[in-house]
């Protein structure tokens, strides 16, 4: 997204831009890189020719993509980083295998990969894992500052085989989900965390924080997902969540914080 819309958001206000920071006419996201380093001018290069964002070696605005060798995003005096192989989220990666909850809500069958398409990716945490139990990945997040963030933590991943083989099972693709001409028949599961994962044990306070600031959530891409043809939808929610949809999940997977909402 260059996109973080203010629109009908069924989620606490807590989580609306606009009761953080008043009402917005345009979208919000990074509005540049800052690269100070010569030896990831490349880098910031290649960025920049894909989302159409500039590169300066000083910030002028107050949201932009921080390149180093912890990538930041900045917003409103405000950071975050994503590196997949520190903590806290390297507490999931190194017990991958025991993601029992999201293995049954995907259906995982070790050594049948499978084609999720991660319409919510965020961080992609939930889809790097999914990459890690051998699942082809199609990550769709509409932010662009969020898409160089997961992009920068797969580039930045060590050189091990376990972790060039799940990369290479992940494509990021920078769109509104709702709005992507993609078949979504052709996916074997879709997956939406519309919480974006605001829940995450794997998550620090730091990181709760920022996100809550700088991310508003659309209740409605569940509904407009539940209105397409799909061969499995999940849908991740907090265990408190009470649906307002006519349409009924066809399993529940119940975790002691979130609940697997999995339609079929």
């Amino acid at each position: 997204m260059v996109f973080i819309v203010c629109k009908k958001s069924r989620i606490s206000s807590i989580y609306h831009l606009q009761a953080i920071f008043g009402s917005f006419d345009s979208v919000v996201d990074i509005k540049e890189i800052v690269c100070r380093e010569k030896s990831y001018i490349s880098e910031a290069e290649y960025y920049s020719n894909k989302y159409q964002i500039p590169v300066n070696s000083i910030s002028s605005e107050n949201c932009y993509i921080d390149l180093s060798l912890e990538n930041f995003l900045v917003f409103k005096q405000k950071r975050i980083s994503n590196l997949f192989h520190k903590d806290p989220f390297l507490r999931r990666v190194k017990n991958y295998q025991r993601e029992n909850m999201l293995k049954k809500a995907i259906s995982y069958q070790a050594g049948k990969p499978k084609s999720i398409l991660d319409a919510t990716a965020g961080l992609g945490r939930d889809g790097f894992i999914c990459a890690l139990l051998g699942q082809e990945v199609t990550m769709v997040e509409e932010n662009k500052g969020m898409c160089i963030l997961i992009e920068s933590a797969l580039k930045r991943l060590p050189n091990r085989s376990y972790f060039n083989d799940a990369k290479n099972r992940i494509n990021v693709i920078n769109a509104d989900s709702s709005k992507i001409k993609l078949n979504t028949e052709d996916y074997d599961t879709i997956y939406l965390d519309p919480m974006f994962s605001t829940h995450s044990k794997s998550m620090s306070n730091k990181e709760l924080t920022f996100l809550k600031t700088y991310i508003d959530q659309e209740q409605d891409l569940v509904n407009a997902f539940l209105k397409k043809r799909y061969k499995r939808l999940v849908v991740k929610r907090e265990k408190s969540f009470k649906s307002e949809s006519t349409k009924k999940e066809n399993i529940i997977y119940k975790g002691k914080s979130i609940n697997f909402h999995v339609f079929i």
